[in-house]
This record gives C-alpha cells, sequence and structure tokens, in this order.
C-alpha cells in the first residue's frame, strides 16, 4: 500500500465516510542530474539578488508577484492570510454524470481507501462506492492538499473510490481561442475519402487495453544510460542515425493513402 497524503472525511449528506488519499500513479520518468559537461561533476543551483549580487540565505527569500511590470511583494503572514482553510473533509457539492465531464478537466488521479478496518467505515465507503457504480455519476467536491485548493471529482473505479483533481473552466482555452479550420470548397474533403477513413477507423478499432502501450523512449534512455555505464571509461556511444524524412507533397492523393492503409489495417487483424 503506498503512504498516503491525506486523512480526511468525504462527507455524503449526513453520511460521513472517514477516507485516506494515495496517488494513482508511480513517477518512472528518468531524471538526470546537471553535471558539468567536460570534468563530469554535478553542479550546484544558488539563489543571488540581482541588485546586490550575494547569495540569499533561504529563510530570507520572499515571493513576489509581476504585475502589469512592478514586482509586488508579499509576506508569508498575508499570504497565509489568503490561503483557503486547511479542513480535512472532501465536501460533496453535486453529483453528475460522468460522460458530461470533458476529459481535458481531469488533472491528476488518486485512490480515496478506507482509513480504518472498523465495520461502521468499511459500510459507508461500501455504501457510496456501490451507490456510485450503479448510477455512473460522479461526485463534485472541493479539497485542499498542501495550502492549494482545488476542484475533485470521486468516481467508483475497480472497487474503489477514485478521486481525481480538475481544471477550473477558465483554465482551459476554448476552441474559439485557437482559431476554426478554414472552410469553404479549399481543402473540403470528398464523400469517397470520409467513407473510406471511417472503414479504416472501424478496421483499426480494437478493445482499450491499456497494458499493450510501453513508454518506448523511457526504455531506450535507460538501455542508453545501462550501456555507456559498461562501455570503457564512459566512452560516447555511437549517434543514432536519423531516419531520413520524406518531402511532402503539395497536394497528397488521399483516396491512395487511405485505401493502402485500410489494406495493411486488414492484414494486420
Amino acid at each position: 500500500m503506498p503512504a498516503g497524503i491525506w486523512n480526511g472525511t468525504l462527507s455524503f449528506g449526513l453520511v460521513a465516510v472517514p477516507v485516506r488519499m494515495v496517488s494513482a500513479t508511480r513517477d518512472l520518468d528518468v531524471r538526470f542530474n546537471q553535471v558539468d559537461a567536460d570534468t563530469g561533476e554535478r553542479i550546484q543551483i544558488r539563489r543571488f539578488c540581482e541588485a546586490e549580487d550575494q547569495e540569499v540565505a533561504w529563510e530570507d527569500i520572499g515571493r513576489g508577484y509581476d504585475l502589469d511590470g512592478q514586482l509586488v511583494t508579499l509576506t508569508d503572514e498575508e499570504l497565509d492570510a489568503a490561503a483557503p482553510e486547511r479542513t480535512h473533509t472532501i465536501e460533496i457539492e453535486e453529483f453528475v454524470n460522468l460522460d458530461e465531464i470533458d476529459p481535458a478537466q481531469f488533472d491528476h488521479p488518486y485512490y480515496l481507501v478506507p482509513s480504518s478496518e472498523s465495520e461502521g467505515t468499511t459500510r459507508a465507503y461500501r455504501l457510496l462506492r456501490d451507490a456510485m457504480a450503479s448510477t455512473n455519476q460522479a461526485a463534485i467536491g472541493r479539497v485542499v492538499l498542501r495550502s492549494n485548493e482545488y476542484l475533485v471529482a470521486v468516481r467508483e473505479h475497480n472497487q474503489l473510490l477514485a478521486l481525481t483533481t480538475m481544471l477550473f473552466d477558465d483554465e482551459l482555452r476554448s476552441s474559439e481561442d485557437i482559431g476554426a479550420v478554414p472552410t469553404g470548397s479549399t481543402g473540403e474533403p470528398k464523400r469517397g475519402e470520409v467513407t473510406q477513413a471511417v472503414k479504416l477507423i472501424d478496421a483499426m478499432s480494437r478493445d482499450f487495453d491499456p497494458g499493450s502501450y510501453e513508454d518506448h523512449y523511457r526504455e531506450r534512455l535507460l538501455e542508453l544510460v545501462e550501456n555507456k555505464r559498461k562501455s570503457k571509461r564512459g566512452k560516447k556511444l555511437p549517434a543514432v542515425e536519423e531516419p531520413e524524412q520524406e518531402e511532402d507533397e503539395a497536394t497528397p492523393d488521399l483516396m491512395a493513402a487511405l485505401k493502402a492503409s485500410l489494406e495493411r489495417a486488414r492484414r494486420d487483424q
């Protein structure tokens, strides 16, 4: 069982469910230390004041916000006054249909597990879990983690209650901010091309199996590090040759490409 990062209560009307929050992810990123390229020695990062050109102790570092070119400095006391109340309760505000939530709003996943094995805690936990599983609903609430308030969605997942922090609506760019795809006769796909594309999608459709996807880039990085360690005196390994890229055609034959892709997809079935 991974270590809990938050302990509190999930409030469901007058029902209180004592829970413990654990992360649903593992950090498997390959991280590198910054080193001197010539000596291989680690590099230290120090904080210097621009005006006085001297190192600043950690306890003397404040926080400033750039507001229209003016740096406004805030004290720890002022920031504490604006911080959300550090409660240990996730108050469910409402239930919504899970399918109505835009996946783009989901941020980081966690699991909520019973904080004890007592009969009362287990019964309350199972009550909410089973009720949500039967209705395909998500509970929307808020939680305070590390002095920040997060909007969260709680749902049933794999016999557990899963909590996902969410982005607020104004944090997402709308499609109007990005710009529309040009309309008109120019660049309009032909009806036969759309039909062929639908056939290709159908031929490539599978039941989603998340375990079938692997992080090939991480594998290559770890293999590179291991080979470099084994190489004599850290001798540089030969560079990987990049495959030559074919120049894009000005007007690609979409129909020919779709037909060839469809034939290949059918052979791979």
